[in-house]
């Protein structure tokens, strides 16, 4: 039995791929997965840094926001509560929104929750720009001490096999 599995998920078809990856090979019960999605910071800022000269306040409309996102994330997280439970064979699901970069985050729920695996997609959103594996799976694998299962999410077989 897994004891607590953290997925990420950027609700990229990679991470939807990989769950339905996982979905067809395991075998085990898992206690609890903790469905984690992170909003991107540094994205967020950049994008913010372009309107700056539209708000009066940028501290607190950036706030407003980034709650607003944080809303929006958790209900698409809320309305995957009850696929990712079963598609995992889980008991239970804790559905968690952070804020930053987001293998920072990964890493740091990883210790946080004490979690037995991270199951992460091969490619997510950016998947067509990164030959071997997407580069927040990259900097996840180098930095934690946790358990990691990539679930290859693209095939360049031939005859069409995934």
């Amino acid at each position: 039995m897994f004891r607590k599995v953290l997925f990420p998920t950027d609700f990229s078809e990679g991470a939807y791929k990989a769950a339905k990856r996982f979905e067809s090979i395991n075998e085990m019960l898992v206690g609890e997965v903790v469905l984690l999605h992170v909003i991107d910071e540094g994205t967020m800022e950049e994008l913010m840094n372009g309107y700056s000269l539209l708000y009066k306040n940028g501290e607190m409309e950036l706030e407003e926001i980034k709650e607003k996102l944080r809303e929006k994330a958790m209900e698409k997280l809320q309305a995957k509560v009850e696929d990712v439970k079963r598609t995992f064979n889980a008991a239970k699901v804790t559905p968690i929104v952070r804020f930053g970069e987001p293998w920072e985050e990964i890493v740091r729920v990883a210790e946080e929750e004490d979690v037995s695996l991270i199951i992460l997609p091969s490619h997510g959103k950016m998947g067509f720009s990164h030959e071997l594996f997407g580069s927040t799976t990259m900097r996840v694998l180098k930095k934690t001490f946790r358990p990691v299962l990539i679930i290859k999410t693209r095939c360049r077989c031939g005859g069409g096999r995934r």
